[in-house]
């Protein structure tokens, strides 16, 4: 029985052996597999576009000749007001009509009051005729003919009070246009009791004015600086703007000045549509290096809770760079940090994770 206790423990080690290489190639096919996430994903890619160096886009709108808001002169019940927002109107056209019958009583008597003063005004104007015949011929004292004069004065001031009312009343009973134009928004609704001063409509005219844009304080050198300047309407394409003039006070509250430009072409806008101002960064000195800002798609950022990325084709493999964006403009956001202008950005990020195998397409 000695004789066989080598070779069993010799069958026990290459056993142990055996397990241990089993183990070895689980273990490297498992670290394989969870390298490998699975098959490459077709992806798009582009260079993230540099646009002008320095340049400042600030929002902008497309404002009329004439913007009005439309109150009210009484205090009375709205009865008509017939137009609604985006119709269009010509100048002299009714806007809104105050016609109830309390509104048609109160100006009633302001006629009244108005004829009755009209008879008391004459009637003063006679006496003071007749007193100063009188103090001509010596009949009546100076003390009457300035009595007379003095009624003859008040009876004028009231009479100028009651035409004042009825004319007031008139006139707020029926709103017309100033100029010619369109219904921007309505404030009230028919029916309602308004108060002097309360806002009814905005209006504004169908000629265009100009392009304005509050410009920071800390901005207004690049108003003068070289450099075009250029507008965008909506999301169409960039053209040049002139500058017409620049208020000439800055406001306190946001410590902004408002700049007002116009089209270097002479074209056409729609007075209200939203606009974008692109001004040229100051000119600095020689040999000075300008900053290139970068812009990707909006539809290539990832976010996660408070953080914003992109996915980067590097050697074959998704991986997520975070970033510091700026302000949207149009499809395109501006990068402040977090890319370089050699990165690749892959533009279909949708089911993407950090170290996914990826397939750029040509």
């Amino acid at each position: 029985m000695k004789t066989l206790r080598y070779p069993l423990i010799l069958l026990a080690a290459l056993a142990l052996a055996s397990a241990l290489a089993a183990t070895g190639c689980g273990g490297a096919k498992h670290e394989t597999a969870a390298h490998d996430a699975g098959p490459a994903v077709d992806v798009t890619v582009l260079r993230a576009a540099a646009s002008s160096g320095d340049a400042l886009v600030l929002p902008a709108r497309v404002t009329a000749r004439e913007e009005v808001t439309l109150t009210a002169r009484l205090a009375a019940r709205l009865t008509a007001l017939p137009l609604r927002e985006g119709d269009h109107f010509r100048r002299g056209q009714t806007l809104a009509t105050f016609d109830a019958p309390e509104t048609r009583a109160q100006l009633d008597g302001a006629r009244a009051g108005l004829a009755a003063a009209t008879v008391a005004r004459d009637m003063a104007r006679k006496q003071e005729a007749r007193m100063d015949s009188l103090y001509a011929n010596r009949v009546a004292a100076l003390r009457e003919l300035e009595g007379a004069q003095a009624e003859r004065r008040g009876a004028e001031a009231a009479w100028a009070q009651a035409k004042a009312q009825v004319d007031g009343m008139q006139s707020g009973a029926t709103l017309e246009a100033p100029f010619d134009g369109v219904v921007v928004r309505r404030h009230a609704d028919v029916g309602v009791t308004v108060g002097p001063g309360m806002p009814l409509m905005d209006i504004r005219s169908s000629d265009v004015g100009e392009i304005t844009v509050s410009v920071p304080e800390s901005e207004l050198g690049r108003l003068g600086a070289s450099g075009a300047t250029e507008y965008q309407v909506g999301d169409g394409a960039w053209a040049a703007a002139t500058l017409v003039r620049t208020d000439g006070m800055t406001d306190y509250s946001t410590r902004s000045r408002v700049a007002r430009f116009k089209p270097a072409s002479g074209a056409r806008l729609e007075a209200g549509a939203f606009a974008r101002v692109r001004l040229a960064g100051a000119s600095g000195a020689a040999g000075a290096t300008v900053p290139v800002t970068l812009n990707v798609p909006v539809s290539a950022l990832v976010t996660r809770g408070g953080l914003t990325g992109v996915y980067v084709a590097e050697d074959g493999v998704a991986r997520l760079r975070w970033l510091r964006v700026g302000r949207a403009n149009g499809g395109n956001v501006t990068v402040l940090a977090g890319l370089a202008a050699e990165d690749e950005v892959i533009v279909n990020p949708a089911g993407l994770a950090d170290g996914r195998a990826v397939k750029v397409a040509s």
